[in-house]
């Protein structure tokens, strides 16, 4: 056989025909994550939900018992927890059943980013960058959670496979522009800032039929009317439940107020200490707002408070945000993945699929992409709105703050120009008589990419620990006491100086009646962070059931100095003064 490689495996991709190639990509995509479910199928991450997963579970719970129009407008994106219950109605709340369907769609985006590149760029390109999808580690790692990020990937490769056939007819099919405009609708209800897409989208349909005044209108015209196919019911909805018809939810104030405010770094920090999950964080918003204005506020009035926030800050100090939105920009397109309540590193140490596949992440993709995005520059006709879909996604995440999952709409657009930079620099290495300057130029690219992809970092050098963490609050939660603080000491022994996993630690070993250890938690809790009310509340119960009165009256008014309205603390108070006031036994 004649050729290397490269041609050997080109040749037998003309010959293979597209139905083959599909059915591949979607074994390789299906078995890859089905593999990695069984693997952690037996551990404490596959049995227990943490996180935004214990929210959505009760929730859709809530839906399938046949509570599907809800009370009030929508805080969070909706999509995934009817998308949920629909699995429990069919299949009873089983989280593996979850993760398979899951594992399926993965396998099915693989193979819509596959037909959506081969008409944007080439069939080898699409064929690469279906194939980076299915073997992208954080794509596989995402299948294991109960949480929305397979879906946020589904819709945006259905999206770019109905762009790429709109783009690939000069008069487009309305079925085309239909599920593109649905597409995008979805996308909306499981990632917000997707909405920065509908006027690019818009712009783009124009443009593209510019001369055609009357085919861009309808054009324009099927596109919107399959966007509101999807949200026109879901504004209706918070309308008729909170008054204001919103497209997707309520939470868009205090985001921007949490990703721009004095105090801000890029990343998730709550509005009070310890209140990670989001239904701590919607009260803590409507509590606080409320407290501000001294009055009760509707969900669009709380929201205004929170980005009139940020706006004040914003005004006061420019300079500042600004060199917080470059940082932001910075962390958008860099290799670490920035974790949320799940922590990919124990999820790693239990699987050898995502031990294997987790090299292939975003520091990989972006400088490829880049090498893409120029090579691809003499065909922006046609690419160009991709470019534009990229670089909104970054934009409007960047606005806010920045996760791993908070990307995902970029990687598979990422990875189509990752796919295309690829072909670039193999047929730049094939160039006779030798490789020149371009080749040169390309790899230099490549390079500074990868360099600038490093910087900055969110420095986490105890991972495991938040990951143990969450664990033991959500066994605490459910009772579940002997093997949360088996978490909370396993939190403790990766990080010594976790204050909070301390604090948790020392309240059930002192609930359980180990009282010394109870109070020694405590102490090194308060040891690390001396203004915890909580630290010093848990300490005082343990000091009082010791019959050690006086030390634990300190410890409560130490409490109420930090925080008067701490109930726990006066609870603790008033029994202390009951205890006193009682006439000491004959």
């Amino acid at each position: 056989m004649t050729g290397g490689p490269f041609a050997r495996a080109r040749a037998a991709l003309e010959r293979a025909s597209d139905a083959r190639l599909a059915l591949g990509l979607f074994a390789v995509a299906f078995a890859l994550r089905l593999a990695f479910v069984l693997e952690i199928d037996g551990t404490e991450w596959g049995r227990v939900l943490v996180g935004d997963a214990t929210a959505y579970d009760a929730w859709a719970r809530a839906i399938a018992a046949g509570d599907w129009l809800g009370h009030e407008v929508f805080y969070q994106a909706p999509l995934y927890p009817y998308f949920l219950a629909v699995v429990y109605a069919v299949a009873g709340p089983s989280a593996l059943v979850v993760r398979v369907l899951q594992a399926a769609l993965g396998g099915a985006s693989s193979v819509l980013l596959a037909a959506a590149g081969r008409r944007f760029f080439s069939r080898g390109v699409g064929v690469a960058a279906g194939l980076v999808l299915a073997c992208y580690g954080p794509a596989i790692f995402f299948v294991a959670l109960v949480h929305k990020m397979t879906l946020d990937l589904f819709f945006t490769t259905s999206l770019l496979y109905a762009l790429a056939r709109v783009c690939d007819e000069a008069s487009p099919r309305r079925r085309w522009l239909l599920l593109a405009g649905a597409a995008l609708g979805c996308l909306a209800l499981t990632r917000e800032n997707a909405l920065a897409w509908l006027p690019v989208l818009l712009v783009w349909l124009a443009w593209r039929r510019r001369d055609e005044r009357r085919a861009a209108a309808r054009a324009i015209g099927w596109f919107l009317g399959g966007a509101l196919l999807v949200l026109g019911p879901v504004a209706a909805r918070n309308a008729a439940l909170g008054g204001v018809p919103l497209v997707t939810t309520s939470q868009a104030g205090v985001n921007f107020y949490l990703g721009n405010n004095a105090d801000a770094d890029g990343t998730y920090a709550p509005l009070r200490f310890g209140h990670g999950s989001f239904v701590q964080e919607r009260q803590d918003a409507i509590e606080l707002a409320e407290q501000a204005r001294g009055r009760a506020l509707s969900p669009a009035e709380v929201s205004r408070y929170w980005s009139d926030r940020a706006w004040t800050w914003i005004s006061a100090h420019p300079g500042a945000w600004l060199r917080l939105l470059a940082r932001k920009w910075m962390l958008v397109w860099g290799a670490q993945e920035i974790p949320d309540s799940d922590e990919p590193a124990v999820y790693r140490d239990a699987s050898l699929v995502l031990r294997a596949t987790w090299p292939l992440s975003f520091g990989v993709l972006a400088p490829l992409a880049l090498v893409g995005i120029v090579a691809s520059l003499r065909a922006r006709r046609r690419v160009g709105v991709l470019v534009a879909l990229l670089l909104t996604s970054a934009a409007s995440t960047a606005a806010f703050l920045v996760f791993g999952r908070y990307r995902v709409p970029l990687i598979p657009i990422a990875a189509l120009f990752a796919a295309a930079g690829a072909f670039e620099l193999a047929a730049l290495a094939r160039a006779r008589p030798a490789p020149g300057r371009e080749l040169g130029a390309a790899v230099a690219l490549l390079a500074l990419a990868a360099v600038a992809s490093r910087f900055p970092r969110i420095e986490d050098a105890h991972p495991r620990a938040m990951a143990y963490y969450n664990l033991g609050v959500t066994l605490e939660g459910s009772g579940e006491t002997a093997r949360a603080a088996d978490a909370y000491r396993a939190a403790v022994g990766d990080n010594p100086d976790f204050e909070e996993a301390h604090v948790n630690l020392g309240a059930l070993l002192a609930n359980g009646g180990d009282l010394d250890g109870g109070a020694r938690e405590e102490r090194e809790a308060l040891r690390l962070k001396p203004d915890d009310a909580t630290a010093h509340t848990d300490l005082a119960n343990a000091l009082l059931q010791s019959g050690r009165l006086d030390e634990a009256e300190l410890h409560y008014r130490a409490a109420l100095r930090l925080e008067p309205d701490f109930s726990s603390a006066r609870d603790g108070l008033e029994l202390l003064r009951d205890l006193r006031a009682r006439p000491a036994p004959p």
